[in-house]
């Protein structure tokens, strides 16, 4: 009877980590939209200005892409702890469907991790930034 309790102890704890890091996935989400809306309300008012204003709001664009760059790799080794936690766990059940997962797509050629692809926007947007810039100071200075 002990061993069946400590297993329902232990699927417990694994099923409240697996919560906590599927909390953590939405937050990164929320995290990213709020900085998409950010970055599309700084071009937005960007493409209204074009003086001097321009190249400042360019600038704030580039630091929050930057801010936004360094929150995707918080997340991402967050996210990493997480899972050796979740898969720490798993080896005390009878299945370690994670860690089967986890080795499995590591094997496709076609993956690629989502934080390499989560990085492209804050880069786009740093990019657009900077032709900004580069345009504003040729033509408005």
């Amino acid at each position: 009877m002990e061993e069946n309790e400590n297993q329902e102890i232990v699927l417990a704890q694994w099923q409240t980590c697996v919560e906590m890091a599927n909390s953590i996935s939405q937050r990164r989400d929320s995290m990213n939209n709020l900085f998409v809306t950010l970055n599309l309300a700084l071009i937005a008012a960007i493409s209204f200005l074009w003086d001097i204003k321009t190249i400042i709001l360019s600038v704030a664009g580039i630091a929050v892409c930057f801010v936004w760059c360094r929150l995707i790799k918080n997340f991402k080794a967050l996210n990493e702890e997480k899972f050796k936690v979740i898969n720490a766990i798993e080896e005390r059940l009878p299945i370690q469907a994670f860690k089967d997962e986890w080795e499995s797509i590591k094997q496709n050629k076609k993956y690629k991790d989502s934080t390499t692809i989560e990085y492209v926007l804050p880069i786009v947007f740093c990019v657009l930034y900077i032709a900004i810039i580069i345009y504003a100071a040729i033509n408005c200075c």
